[in-house]
């Protein structure tokens, strides 16, 4: 190999170590500080397809109910 490829494998080594390092950072962020997992959920309530105002204790069964919400990076 040459001394230019010899440069450009650093350089390509080096920018995708960069681009990891980036990332890793960015997982430390914390979204909702006010929020950590395993938070008591406040009060939710919203209308129904009939108007009619529903609760979040109304939708839990007798299994439970799985509530996930998803922020998209698309925002």
């Amino acid at each position: 190999m040459g001394k230019k490829t010899n440069k450009l494998l650093i350089l390509l080594f080096s920018a995708g170590l960069w681009a990891c390092s980036q990332l890793a950072l960015a997982q430390d962020f914390v979204w909702a500080p006010d929020y950590p997992v395993g938070a008591a959920l406040p009060e939710l309530s919203a209308q129904d397809q009939n108007g009619d105002l529903r609760q979040f204790e109304d939708l839990v069964g007798e299994n439970g109910l799985l509530f996930m919400l998803s922020r998209s990076f698309d925002w």
